[in-house]
C-alpha cells in the first residue's frame, strides 16, 4: 500500500511539474500586468529621490512598462530596510529596488541580515559626481586649501554632512582625512543629500557634500561657494568650471565613484530581467532624461545591462571595501 501511495505521489508531481513551468513562463510572458514598486534607497528630496520619481514616470508609459509605476522610500539602517523589504516579496519583478555604488559598503555592516547572494542587479545606469560647499559668507573658509588649513588648526571642530554610514561619502571621507593634503572633518550621516543641503544653506552646518546639480540655485542666489569637485577632473559646466579637482588641491587618494542602478530578487525570471533592462535603457534614450541630464550636469551616462559582469563587478567591490573598511576602522575583521 506504502508503495502504491508513493507511486501515485511522485506521478502526481511529475504531471504537476510541467502545470508550474507552464504557470512561471505565462507570468513571465504577461509581465507587466499589474503596478510595479520601486523601492528608492534615499529619502523624498535627495538627488536619488528626484532621479527615481523621473525613472518612475517615464517606465509607466505605454510605450515602455505601461502599467503604474509606484515609488517608495526606504533607507533606514544604511539600507537595511529596503534590503530586507525586497527579499520578502515575491521574485517575480514587481518589486524592484533602485541601488548605488554605496551598495558594496552597506552589505559590509555587520548588522546587514542579507548578502547580495540574495539579489541580482540588472543595470546599472549612470555615474554621479559629488562636489564639497560652503556658504559664500563663511569668515574662515574661501577655498579647500582654506579648509584643510582650518581644520588643522582647529582639530575637531569642523564637521561634513554627507550620505549614510558605509557609503560612498563615508568612504570619501576616511580617504581625505588619511590624505597628506586632506583634512580631518567629523562625518555627519544624513539618509540623502538634500537634507545635508538644506542645513549647509540655513547655516547649521558649514561644510556639506552632495551633487552639483543640488547645488546650483543655491550657487547662482550667491549662497553657496564650491570648493572642490570629487573627481579626477573638474566638472564642465559653468558654476564650475573654476571649481578644483582632486588632484589639483595635491590630494592622491583612489576616488571612488557613486553609480546608481536596479536590483531585483534573485530568481526573477531572466525574461522578466530581460524586460526591465530594456525599459529602462529605453528611458536613458528618452527626452524626459536628456532633461534630467540637463539639470544634473554631475551625472555621466555608465549603462550596463551584462548581468554576469555586473554581479562580478558587485562580488569584487565587496572584498575591495570590506578590506578598506576593516583597515580603516569602520567594521571589525
Amino acid at each position: 500500500m506504502l508503495k502504491s501511495l508513493l507511486k501515485s505521489a511522485a506521478s502526481l508531481a511529475a504531471l504537476a511539474a510541467p502545470l508550474a513551468l507552464s504557470g512561471a513562463a505565462q507570468a513571465a510572458g504577461d509581465y507587466p500586468s499589474e503596478p510595479v514598486e520601486l523601492v528608492c534607497t534615499t529619502s523624498p528630496g535627495s538627488g536619488a529621490a528626484a532621479w527615481c520619481n523621473m525613472m518612475a514616470e517615464e517606465l509607466k508609459k505605454p510605450d515602455y512598462l505601461g502599467v503604474p509605476v509606484n515609488v517608495v522610500f526606504k533607507s533606514a539602517g544604511s539600507n537595511h530596510e529596503p534590503v530586507v523589504y525586497v527579499a520578502n516579496q515575491p521574485a517575480d519583478g514587481y518589486t524592484i529596488m533602485h541601488m548605488s555604488g554605496s551598495f558594496p559598503g552597506y552589505f559590509n555592516l555587520p548588522h546587514f541580515t542579507k548578502s547580495y547572494d540574495d539579489f541580482q542587479i540588472i543595470t546599472r545606469v549612470e555615474q554621479t559626481l559629488y562636489g564639497i560647499a560652503v556658504r559664500c559668507d563663511d569668515p574662515d573658509i574661501k577655498s579647500w586649501k582654506d579648509l584643510a588649513a582650518y581644520a588643522k588648526a582647529n582639530a575637531g571642530e569642523l564637521a561634513m554632512g554627507s550620505n549614510k554610514v558605509g557609503s560612498i561619502h563615508h568612504r570619501h571621507h576616511v580617504r581625505i582625512a588619511d590624505d597628506e593634503n586632506g583634512a580631518e572633518l567629523r562625518f555627519v550621516p544624513y539618509q540623502g543629500t538634500g537634507g545635508v543641503v538644506k542645513d549647509v544653506v540655513g547655516e547649521h552646518l558649514r561644510v556639506g557634500f552632495a551633487q552639483p546639480g543640488k547645488w546650483n540655485s543655491h550657487i547662482e542666489a550667491g549662497t553657496i561657494c564650491p570648493i572642490l569637485i570629487l573627481n579626477e577632473e573638474r566638472l564642465d559646466h559653468p558654476l564650475w568650471k573654476d571649481v578644483p579637482s582632486v588632484p589639483e588641491v595635491g590630494m592622491t587618494y583612489d576616488i571612488p565613484h557613486q553609480w546608481q542602478g536596479f536590483l531585483v530578487k534573485k530568481g526573477t525570471p531572466n525574461e522578466i530581467m530581460d524586460t526591465l533592462a530594456e525599459n529602462i535603457k529605453k528611458v536613458t534614450q528618452s527626452d524626459a532624461y536628456a532633461a534630467y541630464m540637463e539639470q544634473n550636469p554631475h551625472v555621466i551616462p555608465n549603462f550596463e545591462d551584462d548581468r554576469q559582469k555586473l554581479s562580478d563587478d558587485f562580488y569584487q567591490a565587496l572584498d575591495d571595501t570590506r578590506k578598506f573598511m576593516i583597515d580603516n576602522g569602520m567594521i571589525d575583521g
